[in-house]
């Protein structure tokens, strides 16, 4: 154990620590988001998520030329410019004043956030044996979210003083943060990447296999809009819980990936694994489901509660489909095309990260209230099938196509 231990340590030294630095600066602003584009900047629910979802389909453009440029330049220098961007993006978001100004800058968030995952994945296949990619992903989540944690707490005591200007100081800090990840990337040498070939686009698109595995796990990562969009703005506008609570439940579900996700890394360490493990994540979802349906049906005490249990149902959901989505991905890319098989796949969570699901959120689930809840409860049910009839027809012999929803 010491010596996989060492070995994991051994492929990601310096971009741990700056993972740490990085995600806190996230967590500050990212569990009350939603409020300060409601609250501060005077805008909608239906429009912020009709914002987002814009911005996320036009981030999506960037993700084949994301890929190109990796291949090119290497990941360390992209990431330089990303979290350079994403510095100054996040600073301008005191600037906004309108709907357009939000979706502008909001387009180069999505842009940043979308391309950091798969580039790290990448990097991470290329240096780990592929009996470790699980583990060491793992641990790399299990450090994000250490960081997105006590950057949610820092966020809950700010916003206790109840005023505009916490929120400010809230930008102000993950700002910084991403600043700093930046120089201390330039100021790091190259380990000289795998060499990768430059794949036929075209082809990986009409890969059966990977389009439905991407679409498949895109309806199961709608548990990022529903923590990030659904839940804040459910509490705010549908309980009488005061808005402090919303950093400190997030809290709940970063601590519970943190005890939970490298612990957990054994029920999705094979394929067959990670297809079971999806299944259970699907149930959970739609167990989630039926729990924020009910929390306004309590006074504010018995809702703190209902909330608290419903995070830590998501969050089991949560780590284990984000599991399930590295073996699985990883078992289905290429040695030699890989990065670009990771940004393909990484299109379906943003899809429901940023297009579809925002708009959901906002547009349908909390404008319907508790049936909207439901209607999306019943997805995750149809959805937790689909395992079921992969390993069967695995077992039949024949080959393997993943058919979201059954």
């Amino acid at each position: 154990m010491i010596a996989t231990g060492a070995r994991i340590r051994s492929y990601l030294p310096s971009i741990q620590v700056l993972a740490m630095v990085e995600w806190t600066g996230t967590g500050l602003f990212l569990a009350v988001s939603a409020i300060y584009f409601v609250k501060v900047v005077g805008l909608s629910t239906a429009s912020v998520g009709a914002g987002m979802s814009v911005a996320g389909g036009l981030a999506m453009l960037a993700a084949v030329p994301v890929a190109r440029l990796s291949e090119r330049f290497g990941p360390r220098a992209l990431l330089v410019v990303l979290n350079l961007l994403r510095a100054v993006a996040t600073i301008a978001y005191l600037r906004v004043d309108g709907w357009g100004s939000f979706v502008v800058i909001t387009v180069v968030i999505a842009v940043t956030e979308q391309s950091l995952p798969p580039l790290v994945q990448a990097y991470v296949g290329s240096r780990a044996q592929q009996d470790l990619r699980g583990r060491v992903m793992a641990l790399q989540r299990t450090i994000v979210n250490v960081g997105i944690s006590f950057g949610g707490l820092i966020a809950g005591v700010v916003l206790g003083a109840e005023s505009r200007s916490a929120f400010y100081w809230l930008l102000l800090g993950g700002a910084v943060a991403y600043l700093i990840v930046a120089l201390f990337l330039l100021g790091m040498r190259d380990e000289g990447p795998e060499a990768e070939s430059r794949p036929d686009i075209g082809a990986l698109l009409t890969d059966r296999r990977l389009l439905g595995l991407t679409a498949y796990h895109a309806v199961l990562s709608l548990w990022t809009p529903i923590l990030n969009v659904a839940f804040p703005l459910w509490l705010v506008t549908r309980t009488d819980v005061s808005d402090r609570f919303v950093g400190f439940l997030y809290a709940v579900n970063t601590v519970g990936c943190i005890a939970l996700q490298y612990p957990l890394n054994g029920l999705y360490g094979t394929v067959r694994r990670s297809w079971l493990a999806s299944g259970i994540a699907g149930g959970l979802l739609a167990v989630s489901c039926a729990g924020f349906a009910a929390a306004p049906v309590f006074p504010a005490a018995g809702a703190i509660a209902i909330f608290a249990g419903t995070i830590v149902v998501l969050t089991f959901a949560e780590v284990l489909q984000v599991g399930a989505s590295w073996t699985l991905s990883y078992e289905f890319a290429p040695d030699d095309a890989r990065s670009a098989y990771l940004v393909l796949f990484n299109l379906g969570r943003t899809t429901a990260n940023r297009v579809a699901g925002p708009l959901l959120m906002t547009g349908v689930v909390i404008a319907l209230g508790a049936a909207g809840w439901t209607a999306l409860g019943v997805v995750f049910v149809l959805t937790s099938l689909v395992p079921v009839l992969v390993l069967r027809t695995q077992r039949t012999g024949k080959r393997p196509v993943v058919r979201p929803g059954g």
